[in-house]
């Protein structure tokens, strides 16, 4: 390979995943061990990776339910499988360079099976939470846009407009395509506002995002919390930026707050 030769961004990226061919990764390797350029771009794409990855940890990690209840089965289940009453010694088996005793597999084998268990039990647990609320905004892709709005602009009508204006095909589309919803039924989902423009949402894909009719805290549950954040800034009894920002971090704790904790349609 020339060293005038820079790598293309498709060697990179495979450089990076490690699916190159070895001949080919080599020579990769080779180049990168002069190329100054060539090193920066690697370095810059595997940051970028890293990001990507840290933030969908995060994103994972705020919607797994805690595990200190499965932990404690494991534990109960490790420490019977530890108790259970001593049998003569097992004939043993061996590997190439390796000996075990056919006991210990057996104990191997129970605590694998309790951790498939508690695998089991997390995305049972992680399952029933989703269906029951849906998908909430995510915050690195829906976290909540404004343009400036006056009091009086809010409150140029007696109740909040809740019915999400006319938002063009091709940003639906980009909407479904960034949370990974691929041929959506009418009837599915609401393109909606995180923040209702009534409240000084923008029409920006930052401020919208996919809301299901099918499950419990849906599209028409949150017109209602929309009605009644109108009612309470209009009012005098709540300020527009501690409205927009409760409905903007987590909408379903917002609805618990002013409406209640009941989300029946």
């Amino acid at each position: 390979m020339s060293e005038n030769v820079h790598l293309s961004e498709h060697d990179l990226i495979l450089t990076a995943d490690g699916e190159l061919p070895a001949r080919r990764r080599a020579e990769v390797n080779a180049h990168l061990e002069t190329c100054w350029s060539c090193r920066e771009r690697m370095l810059s794409l595997q940051n970028t990776i890293a990001d990507f990855v840290r933030a969908r940890n995060r994103e994972l990690n705020e919607q797994l339910p805690s595990a200190t209840g499965p932990r404690a089965l494991l534990r109960a289940r490790l420490t019977e499988a530890a108790a259970s009453p001593s049998r003569p010694p097992a004939p043993r088996f061996s590997l190439p360079g390796f000996l075990f005793p056919t006991a210990s597999v057996g104990r191997l084998a129970v605590a694998g099976a309790a951790f498939v268990a508690v695998v089991l039990v997390i995305l049972v647990i992680f399952q029933s939470t989703v269906s029951a609320e849906g998908p909430k905004p995510r915050s690195g892709l829906t976290p909540g846009e404004t343009r400036p709005i006056t009091l009086e602009e809010v409150c140029l009508y007696s109740k909040a407009e809740v019915i999400s204006r006319d938002i063009p095909q091709d940003m639906r589309q980009k909407v479904f395509a960034a949370y990974g919803i691929k041929s959506p039924q009418a009837n599915q989902f609401e393109v909606d506002y995180l923040i209702t423009p009534d409240l000084g949402g923008t029409e920006s894909i930052r401020n919208l995002w996919p809301q299901p009719y099918s499950v419990r805290w849906n599209a028409h549950v949150k017109d209602k919390l929309e009605e009644r954040l109108h009612e309470l800034v209009c009012g005098r009894k709540l300020d527009l930026a501690t409205a927009q920002h409760d409905i903007a971090v987590d909408w379903i704790a917002a609805y618990k707050k002013y409406v209640g904790d009941n989300a029946a349609q």
